[in-house]
């Protein structure tokens, strides 16, 4: 193997058949014996259980886990089509990836960087001829004519007639009568008959556009040749073939037909009373099914409909059963559908932005125009407004993480670095700002409250939540996963350390702070009896503040310090000094054949503009956000803790979540996890202490002291994710428990009286 920091090393490219990169998917040979190593490799597993089996407990499977596994590494792994091979160098394990690309190679290596976004979907458009006949499907212009498979009587095309099917035909009725009464436009009334009965039923017809044929291509039997069946390439191949007319001759005779149909009557006719009408019906639809995603074949067919079937020359269009027809020699298919519904268009992309980002991104425009032009709530209440502005945070998040994983793949460590340490947190910080600025100039400490509350929720959320859904999913496809617990134990120790280090100075003021009380009963009506207290907490502002200017603040300063130091020495341990826990090598394998050039999907400029657009758009939501939701929290009829630990915390984090669950079943629960992790470290290490400091040069009255159930669910909730993660192996039943303790700590934050101020 070639040494990792050669940079003239030859990266692999790989012929996956997936849209998402298969990162981590490893096909056993099963005719290859083990080695020497191998088998020594296997002893030192079974003395200590850390590196695991060969496989992943699932054996039909035959899939190898992201994590450092022992095989050799042979001449023969140029032989597989694999994303991860295993290596065995005197029991040195490595982590070996491949990719179609440099910059894909970026990407999947500062995957395993500590610190850096992990990101599922491609950066870089991926071959066309590397690409599964599922996904090409998908990208198809609907006029590719397949033989007949199965019944088009399906759920999808039933939904389609009861959706669009029988209103649009009745449409092209009305339309078709009205050109029939203008004697003129018959011939588009004919058409619209035809089409009428198209768009009922469109499934298993096709729209074909014929030719004109000029006299002089007439064909004569002394024109004709005999194919000898020695030459023959298929059965299908006629005995008889005619030699191609002249060149030109269709060409000159179509465009004749063109130019005479845009010169008469009937045709401007048609477009001024019977295409509008039409179009509108269909753009209605089109926008619809684009809306719903999974009929997106239902918006390909209607817009093919508006742009090329409405426009042709109405004699020159024509609509058969493919059942009962074959199509012709010089005909061209327009249009030809089979099913409305296809469960994979989750898959879709758009200049490498996945569909659900695209639908998205005009709910974005919305909230901003209704947030900032309708300020007086006249059209919109707040809770409407409040909502939208969540909303928002979704995809603009998936913008900002597609352009840090985009800016990390183009560029060196150190600026990939910058990228994510700068902008990781951008989402959350934004949020919080602008909510305690909210507090600060409204004097109301909920706010302050609100912000410790997602503070929390998202440490729970990503210590508890998203490992547990990772394993739950991951564990229905997969028995057992495997996981590298060395890496894990790292994450495990910085959030000791975090943790540790931001519940210190609550700690502190329970120590040596004054407990007061705001109403006091005593229940035994004696000066010595018993007295039941409510609202009471630790003062820290007794004797004008000493407590908490003299030894409170400043712990809370040097906390906020010392955990930045904290994880930039994780940074250097875990990509410098120690990396080979992650020890990431891309393989210098090679297919022949499949050198592509990276083609990105945004350039690194483009990234640039889009990520500060996204994080100016995401500051105007977050604004939105807490301008409109104080009537909430004044309304609400649950707990502000839950409306802050549930909804503030995980809702920017959901295309996270996303990413995680897509590489568990990719069968990488090591990314999984370290998605949890590193979130909920940089929320500990790097967002609590930007926020203390901030409030030093803006005073927001932000105090480092969380309530008793902040502090006892968040060590709780670390201390069993370290029990889980130690044997390095989990399945489905340890990711329940750990969304059961989510869920239990959720209901304690629901039943939960109100905190003081709100």
């Amino acid at each position: 193997m070639s040494n990792e920091s050669d940079p003239g090393r030859r990266r692999r490219y790989t012929h996956d058949t997936f849209d998402f990169p298969r990162e981590f998917e490893h096909r056993v040979d099963p005719h290859r014996r083990g080695s020497l190593c191998d088998r020594h490799c296997a002893a030192i597993n079974n003395t200590h259980g850390d590196l695991g089996d060969m496989h992943s407990g699932s054996h039909q499977h035959s899939i190898m886990t992201p994590r450092i596994l022992p095989v050799i590494s042979t001449p023969a792994c140029c032989q597989h089509l694999s994303d991860e091979v295993q290596i065995c160098d005197g029991c040195l394990v490595k982590t070996t990836i491949t990719a179609e690309n440099e910059v894909e190679a970026n990407k999947l290596a500062n995957n395993y960087k500590f610190g850096f976004k992990k990101w599922k979907s491609h950066v870089t458009a991926r071959p066309w001829e590397d690409r599964s006949e599922i996904v090409k499907e998908l990208y198809s212009d609907l006029n590719v004519v397949k033989s007949p498979t199965g019944s088009t009587v399906t759920c999808g095309n039933i939904l389609y007639l009861l959706l669009f099917g029988w209103w649009l035909s009745l449409l092209y009725l009305l339309v078709s009568a009205l050109m029939f009464l203008t004697v003129v436009g018959a011939p588009y009334g004919k058409l619209c008959w035809d089409l009428a009965g198209y768009f009922l039923w469109p499934f298993g017809k096709v729209i074909q556009k014929t030719r004109a044929y000029s006299r002089k291509c007439s064909i004569k039997f002394n024109k004709c040749e005999v194919i000898s069946e020695v030459n023959e390439a298929k059965e299908s191949t006629p005995l008889l073939s005619c030699r191609e007319p002249a060149p030109g001759t269709q060409q000159e005779s179509g465009g004749r037909a063109d130019a005479t149909h845009w010169r008469r009557v009937n045709t401007y006719l048609w477009l001024f009373l019977g295409y509008p009408v039409l179009a509108l019906a269909h753009g209605l639809v089109c926008f619809i099914a684009w809306l719903l995603v999974f009929i997106i074949p239902v918006a390909k067919m209607n817009a093919r409909t508006v742009t090329k079937v409405l426009l042709l020359p109405p004699e020159h269009v024509h609509v058969q059963r493919m059942r009962k027809t074959e199509v012709p020699l010089e005909a061209e298919v327009v249009l030809c559908c089979y099913r409305a519904v296809n469960a994979y268009y989750y898959k879709y992309a758009v200049d490498g932005i996945n569909v659900f980002a695209v639908n998205l991104l005009p709910l974005v425009i919305v909230t901003l125009v209704l947030g900032y032009v309708d300020s007086r709530n006249r059209f919109t209440g707040s809770a409407v407004k409040f909502t939208l502005s969540l909303l928002s945070i979704m995809p603009l998040s998936y913008y900002i993480g597609m352009a840090i994983a985009s800016i990390s793949a183009q560029s060196n460590f150190a600026v990939g670095a910058v990228v994510n340490a700068t902008f990781g947190s951008i989402i959350e910080l934004t949020f919080y700002i602008t909510a305690l600025i909210k507090g600060s100039r409204e004097g109301n400490k909920c706010y302050e409250e609100i912000v410790k509350s997602a503070l929390t929720g998202t440490l729970l959320g990503c210590v508890l939540l998203v490992p547990g859904l990772c394993m739950v999913i991951g564990g229905i496809r997969h028995q057992e996963q495997r996981f590298n617990s060395r890496s894990a134990g790292v994450s495990s120790a910085l959030l000791f350390l975090s943790v540790g280090g931001v519940f210190a100075p609550t700690l502190f003021s329970k120590v040596y702070g004054r407990l007061v009380c705001g109403e006091c009963q005593n229940i035994t009506q004696s000066l010595a009896g018993h007295y039941l207290c409510q609202n009471c907490h630790f003062d820290l502002m007794e004797n004008n503040g000493t407590l908490y200017y003299k030894h409170v603040q400043p712990l809370v300063y040097t906390v906020s310090l010392v955990l930045p130091a904290a994880y930039l020495i994780g940074l250097f341990f875990t990509l410098k000094t120690h990396s080979h826990i992650y020890d990431i090598h891309i393989s210098d394998c090679h297919m022949p054949g499949h050198h592509h050039s990276a083609v990105v999907h945004w350039s690194r400029c483009r990234a640039l503009i889009i990520l500060l657009l996204s994080t100016l758009c995401m500051s105007a939501c977050a604004d939105l956000a807490t301008e409109h939701i104080s009537p909430i929290l004044t309304n609400s009829t649950v707990s502000q803790y839950f409306i802050g630990v549930t909804v503030l915390a995980m809702v920017p984090e959901l295309p996270e979540i996303v990413n995680g669950i897509q590489f568990a079943l990719k069968n990488n629960l090591s990314l999984s996890i370290e998605i949890g992790s590193c979130i909920a470290v940089q929320v500990c290490m790097l967002q609590i202490p930007i926020l203390v400091l901030f409030t030093i040069f803006y005073p927001t009255g932000f105090i480092l002291v969380f309530s008793d159930l902040h502090v006892y669910s968040s060590m709780f909730s670390v201390v069993l994710m370290n029990y889980i993660f130690m044997d390095g192996k989990c399945d489905y039943f340890q990711g329940t428990v750990l969304v059961m303790v989510y869920f239990i700590l959720l209901a304690v934050y629901f039943f939960a009286p109100s905190p003081a101020g709100c």
